[in-house]
């Protein structure tokens, strides 16, 4: 975590010390939730607060608040969210310098990257409250703050998942990307001081992949390459070897662009080959599909 004030801290207690369920267990007696006012009503087992929005000298009009325990999560990440996006306005705004306001936002950017990408790796079924919760606090800090500094490897997560892409992507999270990047170096299908991650990621979900001037060079014989693209065609709507072919992104042994009939003649010749290979493929690949195909 970035030590400039700790900004962030919320976010890295909940994904790095504690969890999810941590937090929804504060409910009762949450301090959050009492410093703004609300009340525990424990015969109802839900917060309330009344507050007055009008008064026209006579009868004042007041509303309240009600947050029930399923509400709960969603309500702390928004009060935490709105909570943080004004410390880092005032802080900012204190700042006198350019290159002082880059620090500290190159800083949270940094901090934004790290929580972004261990969200991707737990497994919880409220997770994608915190993942938009951080995207919520990216996208408005790009938007407030983009012409002080334009350019930060975290802006990668703001890409849409509608947006089109050559191999018509399924409905996958950008963290879905970042761990077929390890798995594909775990396998050393890919050297990864050759290859970073984002021109990795950018071969699977560029609209125009054969533009790209950085390829994905692999490092196995033909077979294993072709076994390995094979098994990605569930997580793709247009992953076929044609389409791989015309990408013009994914290079050989040899440093060739693959062929589709380098595919299909490696699949056949190899069938009966390289079991062991492919057990390692495959536990990998059903690991990415329990977790990213619904």
């Amino acid at each position: 975590m970035n030590s400039d004030n700790q900004i962030l801290s919320f976010y890295f207690d909940l994904l790095f010390v504690n969890s999810i369920e941590s937090l929804k267990a504060s409910f009762v007696g949450n301090s959050t939730l009492r410093n703004r006012g609300y009340e525990f009503i424990p015969v109802y087992d839900y917060y309330m607060k009344d507050e007055m929005v009008e008064d026209n000298g006579a009868t004042p009009i007041f509303v309240t608040d009600i947050i029930k325990r399923e509400d709960f999560l969603n309500r702390i990440l928004v009060f935490e969210k709105t909570s943080i996006l004004e410390r880092i306005e005032d802080k900012i705004s204190a700042l006198d310098s350019i290159p002082a306001k880059q620090d500290v936002l190159s800083g949270l950017y940094d901090d934004l990257n790290s929580l972004l990408k261990r969200a991707g790796k737990i497994e919880n079924d409220e997770v994608f409250l915190i993942e938009s919760s951080l995207l919520q606090i990216l996208n408005s800090l790009k938007d407030r703050f983009g012409s002080i500094l334009e350019h930060h490897p975290v802006f990668k997560y703001l890409a849409k998942e509608s947006d089109v892409t050559f191999f018509k992507n399924k409905d996958l999270k950008y963290s879905f990307y970042v761990d077929l990047y390890e798995v594909a170096y775990s396998l050393d299908i890919i050297h990864d001081d050759e290859i970073d991650e984002v021109d990795f990621i950018n071969a699977f979900t560029a609209p125009n992949p054969h533009l790209l001037e950085k390829k994905i060079h692999f490092t196995q014989n033909n077979f294993i390459i072709a076994y390995f693209l094979e098994q990605l065609k569930q997580f793709f709507h247009g992953f076929t070897h044609s389409a791989i072919e015309e990408s013009k992104v994914f290079l050989n042994k040899q440093g060739k662009p693959l062929r589709s009939t380098d595919i299909y003649a490696a699949l056949s010749r190899g069938k009966t080959k390289n079991e062991n290979e492919k057990s390692k493929i495959d536990s990998k690949i059903l690991d990415l599909k329990s977790r990213y195909l619904k």
